[in-house]
Parts: C-alpha cells; structure tokens; sequence
C-alpha cells in the first residue's frame, strides 16, 4: 500500500503587509490568506510600491515546526528597473508580527489576521 501523502498546513491566518517607506506608514499593500487543511493555495504573489521602488513579493507555507508556521518569502526588487535583484528569507511565525524584509523604499511583515 502507498504511503499516504503528508498534509501540509499552517496552523494560522496570516496577513503580509508591504508598507511603502517606513513600517506602519499609512500607504501599504496587503494580502491575507491561510494555507490551511483544505486549502489549494501553496504560493502567493503581491507587487507593491512606486515606480521604481515597486518589489514582487512571493510566499509559501513550508512546514510546521514546533508551535510555528515556517514560510519561505523571495523579493525582487526594484521590479520595474533593469537592475532587479532576488532576495530569498525563510521566517518562523506564529502570532505576533515578523518583519520580513525592511529598507529604506518598504517594510514586509507578515502579522496575525484580524478576520
């Protein structure tokens, strides 16, 4: 007999936040979702920001691991300039926000959904 295929699912509804310049500025891009059982999603997309400072942000559930929800996030930023380059960071994350990715042009956190 097969071996049943192992389920992979988060354990919490989350929401990634790309604020545009400084964490918490009131102009951001957010997307909230759950990878959880059940669910078809296994990666999701978001582009944010001003021209020339736009990043494509791109998340997946990895694995539960102790009382976290592991997701792998990638960057490419500046997007719409030649000179785009991919930044790649894995983050633990379970009920409180985790800043992700911040620079000068945008902070990326992902934080527990409010719905």
């Amino acid at each position: 007999m097969a071996a049943e295929a192992k389920i992979k699912s988060a354990r919490f509804k989350a929401r990634v936040v790309c604020f545009v310049g400084k964490l918490d500025s009131p102009t951001y891009c957010a997307s909230t979702w759950f990878f959880g059982e059940g669910t078809s999603n296994s990666k999701c997309t978001k582009t944010c920001g001003h021209p020339g400072e736009v990043s494509e942000i791109t998340w997946s559930f990895v694995e539960r691991r102790g009382t976290n929800d592991i997701y792998r996030f990638t960057r490419r930023f500046p997007l719409d300039t030649a000179s785009a380059s991919t930044t790649t960071k894995t983050v633990a994350f379970s009920t409180s926000r985790v800043v992700v990715f911040e620079d000068q042009f945008q902070a990326i956190v992902i934080e527990p959904a409010n719905d």
